[in-house]
């Protein structure tokens, strides 16, 4: 089975890439002119360089798969409504149509939970898939309304197309700067003061890779949008474990709030990794991240170390 993958050099692309080749599916990539491909040369079959937006490009991709995963986004564009309309929008939806015209079967789209940002007081704090789509920027009003064409899509057309909506991805970033906490992390290591209340729902970009990968070719998610969130922690409990971990001396001042007011059920996609063997995704919890920062205390420490995967 030929899948294609848009953004497929980047965090979650790069992860979802090896995810596929794991699983027997051959990769059609969709890079940029200057993305790096060394870390995926081993995983891709086929590479298309362009833009998402490009029609030209978009027929490229389409040409003969039987699946598309859509994952790229044009960052650039998050704060001016028109490009971010144009380059992420139009062009998202323009993907889709041509690959609904071209024959294509599936069309899995990487959306986020930055589509509920409102959240109603009926749900009493358990937020489920059925719960409207309430963005509070941009960049979550353009994957609320790529939703809903992919349930037009489904109703409409027969596609089997799909969302799937993870936290803030945490793991080791290709681009390693990106890495989640790395800033944090190196604050910790220097031995600073840590005065930060900040906290956040998270998930591991492996569980990303994986849910995307299986749900290629399941029938069974035509249609359903999943939540992928494995918890809350805050910055702070980060930083404690990058103390622990190095032997560091830096102070963290205590700032920890309340937790968060709602929380994702995510036993949708629980069900499903579960059906596929995996009793891991969305249930790390601490010590997963606990399991990361070492790691990437190792990465940092040594920066000829290979990221892992």
């Amino acid at each position: 089975m030929l899948v294609t993958l848009t953004g497929a050099s980047g965090f979650i692309g790069s992860y979802t890439a090896r995810a596929l080749h794991a699983r027997g599916y051959r990769v059609r990539a969709l890079v940029r002119p200057t993305s790096r491909r060394d870390h995926i040369a081993d995983v891709v079959s086929e590479w298309v360089t362009g833009d998402q937006a490009d029609p030209a490009v978009i027929d490229h991709l389409v040409d003969g798969v039987d699946c598309v995963i859509h994952n790229s986004v044009n960052w650039d564009a998050r704060a001016a409504a028109e490009d971010a309309l144009q380059s992420n929008l139009v062009g998202t939806l323009r993907l889709l149509e041509r690959a609904r015209s071209a024959g294509v079967k599936q069309f899995i789209f990487v959306s986020s939970v930055a589509a509920l940002h409102e959240i109603s007081d009926e749900w009493h704090g358990r937020i489920t898939e059925t719960h409207p789509t309430w963005p509070g920027g941009l960049y979550g009003a353009y994957k609320a309304a790529v939703e809903a064409y992919l349930k037009a899509y489904f109703h409409s057309h027969g596609m089997n197309t799909s969302a799937w909506r993870p936290a803030a991805v945490y793991g080791i970033d290709p681009n390693l700067r990106r890495s989640q906490w790395y800033d944090l992390i190196a604050a910790v290591r220097q031995g600073a003061t840590i005065d930060d209340a900040r906290g956040g729902k998270i998930t591991h970009v492996q569980d990303v890779a994986d849910a995307l990968a299986l749900a290629v070719g399941n029938d069974s998610t035509a249609g359903q949008f999943y939540a992928l969130v494995d918890g809350y922690i805050y910055r702070q409990r980060v930083a404690e474990m990058a103390r622990e971990l190095t032997g560091s001396g830096a102070r963290i001042l205590d700032r920890t709030g309340a937790g968060p007011k709602n929380q994702f059920d995510c036993s949708k996609a629980i069900a499903l990794f579960g059906a596929g063997g995996n009793r891991i995704a969305l249930r790390r919890g601490e010590p997963g991240v606990r399991a990361y920062v070492s790691d990437l205390i190792k990465v940092m420490a040594d920066s000829s170390v290979a990221p892992p995967g």
